[in-house]
């Protein structure tokens, strides 16, 4: 099987465990019933966006070690362009959602207030670029 093809399936699983903790965070779920319930869950989600961004570094350090025999399937380039663009944009959104939990964290004063922008729209901005990006990927996945 190519490396491109082993980096799209990882992808997709980092993506889905980022999915899980944006449920857990923001769904109106059980999953979230349970999250909120579990004892020091609030304190593991910086543990685990650092763990996300970790593995989403390590996959664009594989990206760029893809060799020409990788990129020889179909759509090559355009695959791996697009999982870098992803990449990046996963992780922003991360970045984004870890700034979002610190902001609630913290009381609210009026310096936050002043700026105009809040955290929340900044990780919605991030997720829906992210959200495109997405679907953009798929459609390449798609037309193998």
């Amino acid at each position: 099987m190519s490396n491109l093809v082993k980096l799209l399936y990882d992808m997709a699983a980092l993506k889905s465990e980022y999915q899980r903790l944006h449920d857990e965070l923001f769904g109106l779920s059980t999953r979230r019933l349970l999250f909120l319930l579990r004892p020091g869950a609030r304190q593991g989600v910086q543990g685990r966006i650092n763990l996300l961004l970790g593995r989403l570094a390590d996959l664009e350090e594989d990206l760029r070690h893809l060799t020409a025999e990788d990129l020889a399937i179909r759509r090559g380039q355009d695959l791996r362009q697009g999982l870098e663009d992803f990449a990046q944009a996963l992780a922003e959104t991360l970045r984004q959602l870890e700034a979002l939990r610190l902001t609630r964290a913290k009381p609210l004063d009026e310096s936050d207030s002043a700026s105009g922008r809040t955290p929340l729209a900044a990780y919605d901005d991030a997720l829906q670029h992210q959200r495109q990006l997405g679907a953009r990927l798929n459609e390449l996945i798609v037309d193998l």
